[in-house]
């Protein structure tokens, strides 16, 4: 059997490892078009801020492939697929052929026709050689006068990039069209404060916003001129205004697609042997209750390794995904899960603390948990994200989940001690660590997080 995987990151891993412990004889083949080994693309704003070094950004120990018995045709573009023959075409003119095929080609930047953008200094913010491009470029900062870097888009990729180039040693200029930064994920509330711990931090931001035009000479860019005439001199310019699942391979074949490609529970597609899973898939929403796209790192590595039990013929549903965002700010978390913008009978409980920069929301529908933001006091995330993906009613935690306090506890208590207060868990066979780890609850602990509580309420 011949399992072809056409993307080498979080969910191409997942199936590769899937597969491999299905099918111990198994030939796996992984097609990536970077030539890079596997590595974490959530890592890439920390490179550019020069936190970690490139070896440090491996997903997957450097002996991965080998280990694994993983035919890795790395820095080569899958072209076209033929079905009826089972073959996929690569650009280097070779062809591989597949029994399974996973389509795990993850999404892909959009940046709109901005004036000026053929200018040499102006980025995308996706992959490792954007990064490598970036750091070459601000390399010194001394002669990229000002140092100042605009990016354009305060989506999470635009947040990241800020972040990066901030590290870096650059002045950075975020810049939203609409009036709220990371407002795909946040409430308006939310994104107020992750706007003032951004602007504390030393980032400008603008929002209501847009750059009409990028200015440049032969050395490249050297500014952008606002929508409102604002002329804002830069060295380097980061595109992040928005992404959309890559869908190029399938385009024109008849393999289904609505925002991205149609699957079932088994992440098979409507073409028989083809499956598709991560950010170019659509999969089931459990708080929406319907297919849609939900691109982020845990859950693409999660829908490749199921989809790769499926292709090795143990047959696997998937309960579904959810929307879900975490990111450190200048030493604050943000988080938001779910559907955080509720609708017409939907309830809400909020808990907040302007001085301290602490804002939590909780979304309930029809006695359910169905989404959350936090900022700043992440403490309540683990139960929280166990409420929502479970989608199990939340009875009386409806009014003590934000509160932190006994009934709280006591809850919590309820729901995981049974299960592992003494016991040794495993992590799960998918994750490069194999070690045990005991959980145990804290009385005292707790004790201590209650006086913590009333200093600021």
């Amino acid at each position: 059997m011949r399992y072809v995987i056409i993307g080498n990151s979080a969910t191409g891993i997942g199936a590769a490892e899937s597969i491999r412990a299905a099918d111990k004889s198994a030939k796996i083949v992984i097609i990536g078009d970077e030539p890079h080994h596997v590595y974490s693309r959530p890592l890439i704003s920390h490179y550019i801020a020069g936190e970690v070094a490139p070896d440090e950004m491996y997903y997957r120990p450097p002996d991965f492939y080998k280990r694994l018995k993983i035919d890795a045709r790395l820095g080569v573009r899958a072209e076209s697929l033929d079905f009826d023959a089972r073959v996929v075409k690569l650009a280097d003119g070779h062809s591989v052929h597949y029994d399974k095929l996973l389509l795990a080609t993850g999404s892909i930047q959009k940046f709109p026709p901005i004036k000026g953008r053929e200018h040499q200094g102006i980025f995308d913010f996706w992959r490792r050689a954007d990064a490598d491009a970036i750091r070459e470029r601000t390399g010194g900062c001394d002669w990229l006068l000002p140092c100042t870097a605009i990016v354009i888009g305060a989506g999470l990729v635009g947040i990241q990039a800020a972040y990066g180039l901030h590290g870096a040693g650059l002045k950075v200029v975020l810049v939203e069209l609409l009036p709220s930064i990371l407002s795909r994920i946040l409430d308006t509330t939310a994104a107020a404060y992750a706007q003032a711990i951004l602007e504390h931090g030393g980032v400008r931001v603008l929002t209501g916003r847009s750059v009409s035009e990028i200015v440049g000479s032969a050395e490249g860019v050297t500014g952008v001129v606002l929508d409102n005439g604002e002329k804002i001199d830069c060295g380097l310019v980061v595109k992040a205004t928005g992404v959309a699942p890559n869908l190029g391979l399938v385009k024109g074949t008849r393999i289904t697609t609505n925002a991205g490609i149609l699957v079932d529970e088994y992440f098979e597609t409507n073409v028989p042997g083809v499956y598709a899973a991560g950010d170019v898939a659509e999969t089931y929403d459990v708080t929406r209750g319907k297919l849609f796209v939900n691109a982020n790192w845990p859950n693409a590595h999660a829908q490749g390794r199921i989809a790769g039990l499926n292709m090795a013929g143990q047959a696997t549903t998937y309960a579904g995904s959810i929307g879900m965002t975490s990111m450190p700010l200048f030493g604050k978390a943000v988080v938001s899960q779910g559907i955080v913008e509720p609708e017409a009978g939907d309830e809400v409980r909020v808990r907040e603390s302007r001085e301290n920069q602490i804002y939590q929301k909780l979304v309930f529908r029809n006695d359910y948990l169905v989404g959350a933001v936090m900022v700043g006091d992440v403490s309540a995330v683990g139960l929280v994200n166990h409420l929502i993906q479970s989608h199990q009613p939340v009875g009386a935690f409806k009014e003590t989940l934000l509160g932190l306090k006994a009934p709280y506890y006591f809850g919590r208590r309820a729901l995981f001690k049974a299960k592992v207060e003494g016991e040794n868990l495993q992590w799960s066979p998918s994750l490069s660590s194999q070690e045990h780890y005991e959980k145990h609850f804290d009385d005292d602990k707790w004790a201590e997080r209650e006086r913590d509580e009333r200093k600021w309420r």
